[in-house]
């Protein structure tokens, strides 16, 4: 592609749709079977989308895809109305960004303000530019008081916001969070879903959870179980029904 397609002026961005997938199936070794079977759905730009499913449903592994940490083997991956390749994979990591459960994964500098730092200094921006997607990070997520802790001394909820700040602060069209309330003390975690739900005012939010919190403000549920798409639900409450009472 002759045009960057991190240029919003670019068609690449002339859809509803910001990410699908097309009969995606994915197994870890040919003598295993496929941890996700034949998937095909939308996600819709500017939407809260959850991914629920028991464990070992094959939601992470799902998630993998999203950004080429896995390719496809069988089915695609569309983001934007392009194909995922291998040739264009780090186009679409800019586009597709993932906090995954774990923070310590993610956060690597001692200094708060240095690692949300780290990615757009990566991108070669400007030193302006870099502090200002720094600081428009830390806030977005509310803790621009802590820029000058030292991040092995923050809890584990400061430092999921740390890691959300992280990839907020390169960009992304889409974000994409693993399990982000998992070990959140109740009296943090209705902060913490206040946030995830402010995300998509800017872009489109997938959150793969067990929470039911979490569910309550998605704009979709998508249901996996053993590797294969159960169901798609406008709502939390149907979703429940179909689930939990019937």
């Amino acid at each position: 592609m002759s045009n960057s397609i991190v240029d919003k002026n670019y068609d690449f961005f002339a859809t509803d749709t910001a990410l699908k997938v097309e009969g995606l199936s994915f197994s870890y070794s040919r003598k295993q079977p496929p941890v996700i079977r034949d998937i095909s759905t939308n996600f819709p730009k500017n939407c809260l989308t959850v991914i629920a499913g028991p464990n070992g449903s094959g939601k992470t592994t799902l998630m993998k895809h999203f950004n080429g940490l896995f390719l496809p083997r069988m089915g695609k991956v569309v983001v934007f109305g392009h194909e995922l390749t291998k040739s264009n994979r780090k186009h679409i990591q800019k586009l597709v960004g993932v906090v995954f459960q774990n923070p310590d994964e993610q956060i690597f500098y001692p200094r708060v303000y240095d690692d949300v730092a780290f990615g757009p200094k990566n991108m070669r921006l400007r030193t302006s530019e870099v502090h200002r997607r720094v600081n428009n990070a830390l806030n977005e997520v509310k803790i621009i008081d802590l820029k000058d802790r030292i991040t092995f001394n923050l809890s584990f909820g400061e430092k999921k916001k740390v890691a959300f700040a992280g990839i907020l602060a390169m960009k992304p069209e889409i974000f994409v969070l693993d399990e982000p309330t998992i070990g959140i003390d109740p009296w943090s975690k209705p902060k913490m879903i206040e946030i995830i739900e402010s995300f998509k005012r800017k872009r489109t939010v997938i959150v793969i959870t067990h929470d039911f919190d979490v569910m309550k403000i998605a704009d979709r549920v998508i249901l996996l179980k053993e590797g294969q798409l159960k169901g798609e639900f406008s709502s939390f409450e149907d979703f429940y029904q179909q689930e939990f009472v019937h």
